[in-house]
């Protein structure tokens, strides 16, 4: 999964990774400064604390990534 997203005070999006099969997760904040994981449920938690909706130019598109990432933390555990 690869998500893009803008924030409403960035110039680049918002890039979220979580991809199993080559256990890459990781996430670009616009301001091109990024993080490295070794889960997705890693990745979700940074998200949580670093992140909130009203940041979002869309911000459907934000609900839309944590649905995502819920549905692999699901995928994850089993």
């Amino acid at each position: 999964m690869e998500y893009s997203l803008y924030k409403k005070d960035g110039k680049f999006p918002c890039d979220v990774t979580v991809d199993y099969d080559n256990m890459v997760f990781t996430v670009r904040d616009s301001d091109t400064t990024g993080e490295v994981f070794n889960s997705a449920s890693e990745v979700a938690q940074w998200i949580k604390q670093h992140w909130s909706v009203d940041q979002f130019q869309r911000p459907d598109d934000y609900y839309d990534l944590m649905k995502h990432l819920e549905h692999s933390l699901e995928d994850e555990v089993k």
